[in-house]
Order: C-alpha cells, then structure tokens, then sequence
C-alpha cells in the first residue's frame, strides 16, 4: 500500500488547521499594551493565538510581502522547476527597483541561493524582481501567483501588487499573515536558515564585496530567535513578524504599523523592542506540550466499502497543544473520527483531530490523517455496508 511523507503533507491539510483565539475559555494573563495599529502573538505549532490587537484588519504590509514571493519561489523548488543552482540573469527592472537592495548589477548573472539571501537578509527588492522573472517570466505573472497562492491559503484580507511590499496597496491582515507564516515555515522548514543569517557577504561581478546586514535586530539581541522578516514603508510604519524556538515553544510575535513618523533607527529599534515584549508574554505565561511524534499511531477509523473496515490514523507531523504555564500536568486529548470516509481512501486523507483540553476547557486541535491506503472493498462488501449505513442513518446513527 502506499505511505504518504507525513513531513511533506499536502497543503489542504496544513491550512485546514483550527487557530484557536485568546482565551479559549480560560483565564488569560493580561497582554502588554502595545502602541500599533495592530499585533498577533500566538504559537506556530500549534495555531494558538496568545494575544491580539486588530488582527483582522487589511494594512500595508510592506517588505512583510516578501514571505509570499519566498513562498511561491520554494514551492518552484520543491516542484523541481528552478534550483537554488540556477544562474539568474539581471534584467534592467530588477537593477532599478528602488528600496532596500541587494545591489544586483543589469545583465549580470547571480545564483538563485544568493538572491534568497538577498531577500531574507538584506530585504532586496531587486532581488525580488530577479526571483520573479525567473520563475514566472514577468513580475505581473508571479504576482498573479502570489495571490493565486493567498486564495488557497484562504487568506481574505490579502492583496499583492508587487513581489517586494513597496507600493501602498499591497494589503494584509496580522491573521493572514500569521496563517501564511506558519503553512510557509510548515511546507518549506528548509527556509528557516536562509531567515536566521545575521550578515550576507555578496560580491557584483567587477565589484568591491559588500556586507549586507538583517534588519531584525532581534537575531542579535533575542536567544531563540530564528527570523523571520521585517518591513518599513513610510505609509505603513514599521512592521515585524519575529519567530522564536525555546524549549520546542515556537512563537511568532507580529507587530504593524508601530513608530509611525520616527526616524529609521528609531523605527527599527521600537519595533525589535515591541516583538520582543509579546515574545517575553509568550514565554513568561505559556508553555508548549508535545502529545505525539510525527507518524505516531492515533486509533482507528472506521471506513465504509473498503477492503479493510478500518484506517489507521496518525500524527502528520508532531502535534502538541499550548497551555498555561503550570497547567502542563492537566493536559488532556481525545480523537474525534469522521463518520463519511468511504473508500478508496489514499494515504495522507483527514481522518479525524485530536482535541486538547485543560480542565475540561478546550486548547486546540491537531488532525489525524490516513498512514496507508484502504482500497475500494469487493462488490459484497460495498453492497453490505451500504445497507448497513441506510439502516444506522435510518436511526440516527450514522
């Protein structure tokens, strides 16, 4: 039978991940003021949001943009269309973007690698154009994508217009951007080095090398912190989405529109200190519980018309919930299967979630899906559990 790659699982089922908000029924330490338009800090394993201010609302992202072009370019990748090998030529509209740069030279040849270096240290809108045309043919088709891409992740607050967050009419809300974080930090883990580089050495062709520096300051100052990018137009203010790893507690802290008006340094600064309080409320106040490694076997789910009557089910990837601090020992979970599988069903399909609990409150869910595949059963056997299903419906059991 065939076995799915539960580090590798499909998409559908990475955004189909419950996000649990604030409180979930249960007392919540009250959250540091924060002075911008919005924030989010919640944990990216398990979708639970800690804290939020304005997480709905459509606002400028800016360079925070830069995620979805990473996105779009890693699956390429992973497809197999383009390589981090590949020599990228330098049109003329990727050397004259303005912004931040990666200062990539026209018609000069630079390696795809380099160019993901260039966006994740320096914030290269050159290089994003580069990474655009060579993927898409045109910056209008790969942003076409790029939004192709927020549909499925079912991302409603989000709207791309360039692949680099300059233009004012990029929008997106710290919830579609914390959804879009944690599917691209899920689907593509190999990228996570590439955000975690303090310093990027690069050389032009004919050039003196130059050192291009991270814009988030928390790699420096913050232990743990692994990424994962900043953002700063005048119109937007200064933006962070800051991730952190302690103790297998991965949090995200996501900060818009702070330091309006102030001065770059100041901007930059204010923000690092924003994500870094929320990363502090995160750490101070709860706690990640791992229930299950990846694969580990969950139950059994009851499959009608297959060849076998049941479907394992398993963990997908490590599945955890996050509590309060000290109610780690209290922790509870339970399977909830669907009743409608029918066969065939192929490795990697929802069977069911597990549901986490404290104290008879719930604090998340995580999903269960199929180890193996269950074929399609013989003709008595899908004749016999279809009337066995019409009778159980017939008295309300099914």
């Amino acid at each position: 039978m065939r076995r799915v790659n539960y580090s590798a699982l499909t998409l559908t089922v990475a955004v189909a991940l419950s996000i649990l908000k604030p409180g979930c029924g249960l007392a919540q330490p009250a959250p540091p003021e924060i002075p911008a338009d919005a924030y989010i800090v919640a944990d990216l394993r398990t979708g639970r949001i800690l804290a939020e201010k304005n997480p709905d609302e459509a606002l400028i992202p800016a360079s925070l943009t830069k995620i979805m072009t990473l996105y779009v370019l890693f699956d390429e990748i992973k497809e197999g269309r383009v390589s981090l090998t590949d020599d990228v030529e330098i049109s003329e509209r990727a050397w004259s973007t303005q912004g931040s740069k990666m200062f990539v030279l026209v018609g000069s040849k630079v390696k795809l690698e380099d160019l993901v270096k260039g966006i994740t240290v320096a914030s290269g809108n050159d290089a994003c154009v580069a990474v655009a045309e060579h993927v898409a043919g045109s910056v209008e088709s790969f942003v076409a994508r790029m939004n192709e891409k927020a549909k499925a992740l079912g991302l409603t607050k989000t709207h791309f217009v360039d692949p680099h967050g300059l233009s004012e009419e990029n929008r997106m809300s710290p919830r579609d951007f914390f959804t879009l974080a944690r599917a691209y930090l899920r689907e593509h883990p190999e990228a996570k080095q590439f955000h975690s580089i303090k310093e990027f050495r690069y050389t032009p062709p004919g050039e003196h090398e130059i050192v291009l520096l991270s814009y988030n300051k928390l790699l420096w100052s913050y232990p743990g912190c692994y990424g994962l990018k900043t953002g700063h137009i005048s119109a937007a203010g200064f933006n962070i989405g800051a991730t952190c790893e302690r103790d297998g507690f991965d949090v995200i802290a996501m900060v818009m529109g702070a330091a309006k008006g102030k001065p770059r340094e100041i901007g930059e600064t204010e923000r690092a200190d924003l994500a870094a309080t929320l990363l502090d409320y995160a750490y101070r106040n709860f706690a990640y519980v791992k229930v299950a490694e990846p694969g580990r076997e969950m139950g059994k789910a009851r499959v009608w018309k297959g060849r076998g009557k049941y479907a394992t089910a398993v963990a997908p990837y490590e599945i955890g919930a996050t509590v309060a601090r000290g109610k780690e020992g209290v922790l509870t979970h339970s399977v909830v299967f669907r009743k409608d599988l029918v066969a065939p069903v192929r490795a990697g399909t929802l069977l069911g979630e597990v549901a986490f609990s404290v104290e008879g409150q719930e604090v998340g869910r995580a999903p269960l899906v199929a180890k193996e595949d269950v074929p399609k059963g013989n003709f008595l056997r899908v004749i016999w559990d279809s009337l066995a299903r019409a009778l159980l419906k017939a008295f309300g059991r099914a």
